[in-house]
């Protein structure tokens, strides 16, 4: 849970319809998700939810003991349990945000839709992000897949990346897609409540990725490896080559560098050191030209859906751009995967199946993966490898790509801890780079 998430606690309270009973996940004052008491939807939960997000402040042993605690029959019930009880007649209704006025007397917009679906399921946004949104997950009646999501800010500054998102959805909508089409969700609409605005999309059907990546054991196995970084690929293959246009040079994400320009201007020496790095880096990748193509922009296993095997859905798009550097992706994927091998590791201990890699250091499972020796650097460097001649690019490239994505991320992350990490594993892997 979130700081930005419990200082608002209101954000999810008043979405829940009343009369209407629901569990609270791990706790009534911390939830982490909030869900109808109904078996389909706790079954859900358990499959296609409860998965360690990264840089939650709940801890990891937390998540695997509720899967557990879930598959047994009626073990719900035994979880704390919320009851919203119908407001008095005439009762102000509580609002996102107390110094923003209702749009007027009655539901909101959100409310009523809420109220006309039969059974719904909230998800709180679980990273450290001060902008908070809360997911919102609506199931229509009997079934057993959500089939619309909504997008709901905590406040003025989560609201723009809401309507960013929303935007960049519609958009890329009208592109011809190919077989990709189905997995990309459809903006309906977007809504108002509290004088904030929400987006109103498409569900996907599907497990995240990070789910089975946080199994026990799952990367430590080079099979399960494989499987995610062929499916991954699969995906990317099919969208870059539905999506293809001009030719560019290579490149940081846009606006990336601006913004660490700003993050850095506090520094004692405004990032001298830093940036220096980013300029060579970026003359690096230059040299090379690949066909622009529609760029996810946070392709990472906890926003690729899996079902019967293979990539059913990839959700979260506010960072696309629909022609950008088609080594994004590809790069941010090996990043994100490589990032959390350390997740179930105690500090200063040795990861499970990754000798290279000592738990706690910041991007030890990067350099690992672009640096180590071993069955996982190999795939993660084949992955790479792979992909980038399919655009025509030599596989040395893969490196500085993965190294341009961490300053993308450092720039674009709203948790001040998280940016440094990720700006201390780019410097450690950009010094003695020549340019």
């Amino acid at each position: 849970m979130t700081s930005a998430a419990v200082g608002h606690p209101g954000i999810w309270q008043e979405l829940l319809p009343p009369g209407r009973r629901f569990v609270a996940l791990p706790s009534k004052q911390r939830p982490i998700v909030v869900a109808e008491a109904e078996p389909r939807v706790l079954r859900y939960v358990r499959t296609a939810l409860l998965a360690t997000p990264p840089r939650s402040a709940a801890p990891a042993w937390l998540y695997t003991s509720a899967r557990h605690a879930l598959r047994v029959p009626g073990a719900w019930r035994l979880a704390p349990r919320l009851t919203v009880r119908p407001s008095a007649p005439g009762a102000p209704t509580q609002r996102l945000d107390s110094s923003v006025s209702a749009s007027g007397p009655g539901p909101s917009p959100v409310e009523a839709l809420i109220a006309e679906s039969g059974v719904s399921l909230l998800a709180l946004d679980h990273s450290h992000n001060p902008d908070a949104r809360v997911v919102l997950l609506l199931f229509a009646p009997h079934g057993h897949w959500p089939t619309l999501a909504l997008k709901v800010p905590s406040g003025p500054e989560a609201a723009a990346r809401v309507l960013n998102e929303a935007d960049r959805l519609r958009t890329i909508g009208t592109l011809p897609l190919g077989a990709v089409a189905p997995t990309v969700p459809r903006a309906v609409r977007v809504l108002r409540h509290g004088g904030l605005p929400v987006m109103v999309t498409t569900a996907q059907p599907g497990v995240p990725m990070l789910v089975a990546y946080h199994r026990s054991g799952h990367t430590a196995r080079p099979a399960r490896v494989q499987e995610d970084l062929d499916r991954a690929a699969a995906w990317l293959a099919a969208l870059q080559s539905a999506t293809a246009g001009e030719t560019a040079p290579l490149d940081i994400a846009p606006g990336a560098v601006a913004a660490l320009v700003r993050r850095l201007a506090r520094e004692p020496d405004a990032g001298d050191r830093v940036l220096s790095l980013v300029a060579a880096l970026r003359r690096r990748l230059r040299r090379y030209s690949a066909p622009r193509t529609v760029v996810h922009g946070d392709f990472w296993p906890g926003n690729v859906l899996v079902r019967h095997g293979r990539v059913c859905g990839v959700v979260d798009w506010e960072w696309a751009e629909t022609a950008g550097s088609p080594t994004r992706d590809l790069a941010h994927f090996a990043r994100g995967y490589s990032e959390y091998l350390d997740r179930h590791t105690g500090t200063g201990h040795g990861v499970r199946g990754h000798p290279g890699i000592v738990a706690g250091v910041p991007g030890a499972g990067v350099a690992y993966a672009l640096d180590g020796s071993g069955w996982y650097p190999r795939l993660i460097r084949r992955f790479l490898t792979a992909g980038l001649e399919r655009l025509a690019l030599p596989g040395v490239v893969g490196r500085d790509a993965v190294l341009a994505e961490l300053v993308a991320v450092a720039a674009e992350a709203t948790d001040e801890h998280f940016a440094r990490r990720q700006l201390q594993a780019f410097e450690h892997l950009a010094v003695g780079v020549t340019a």
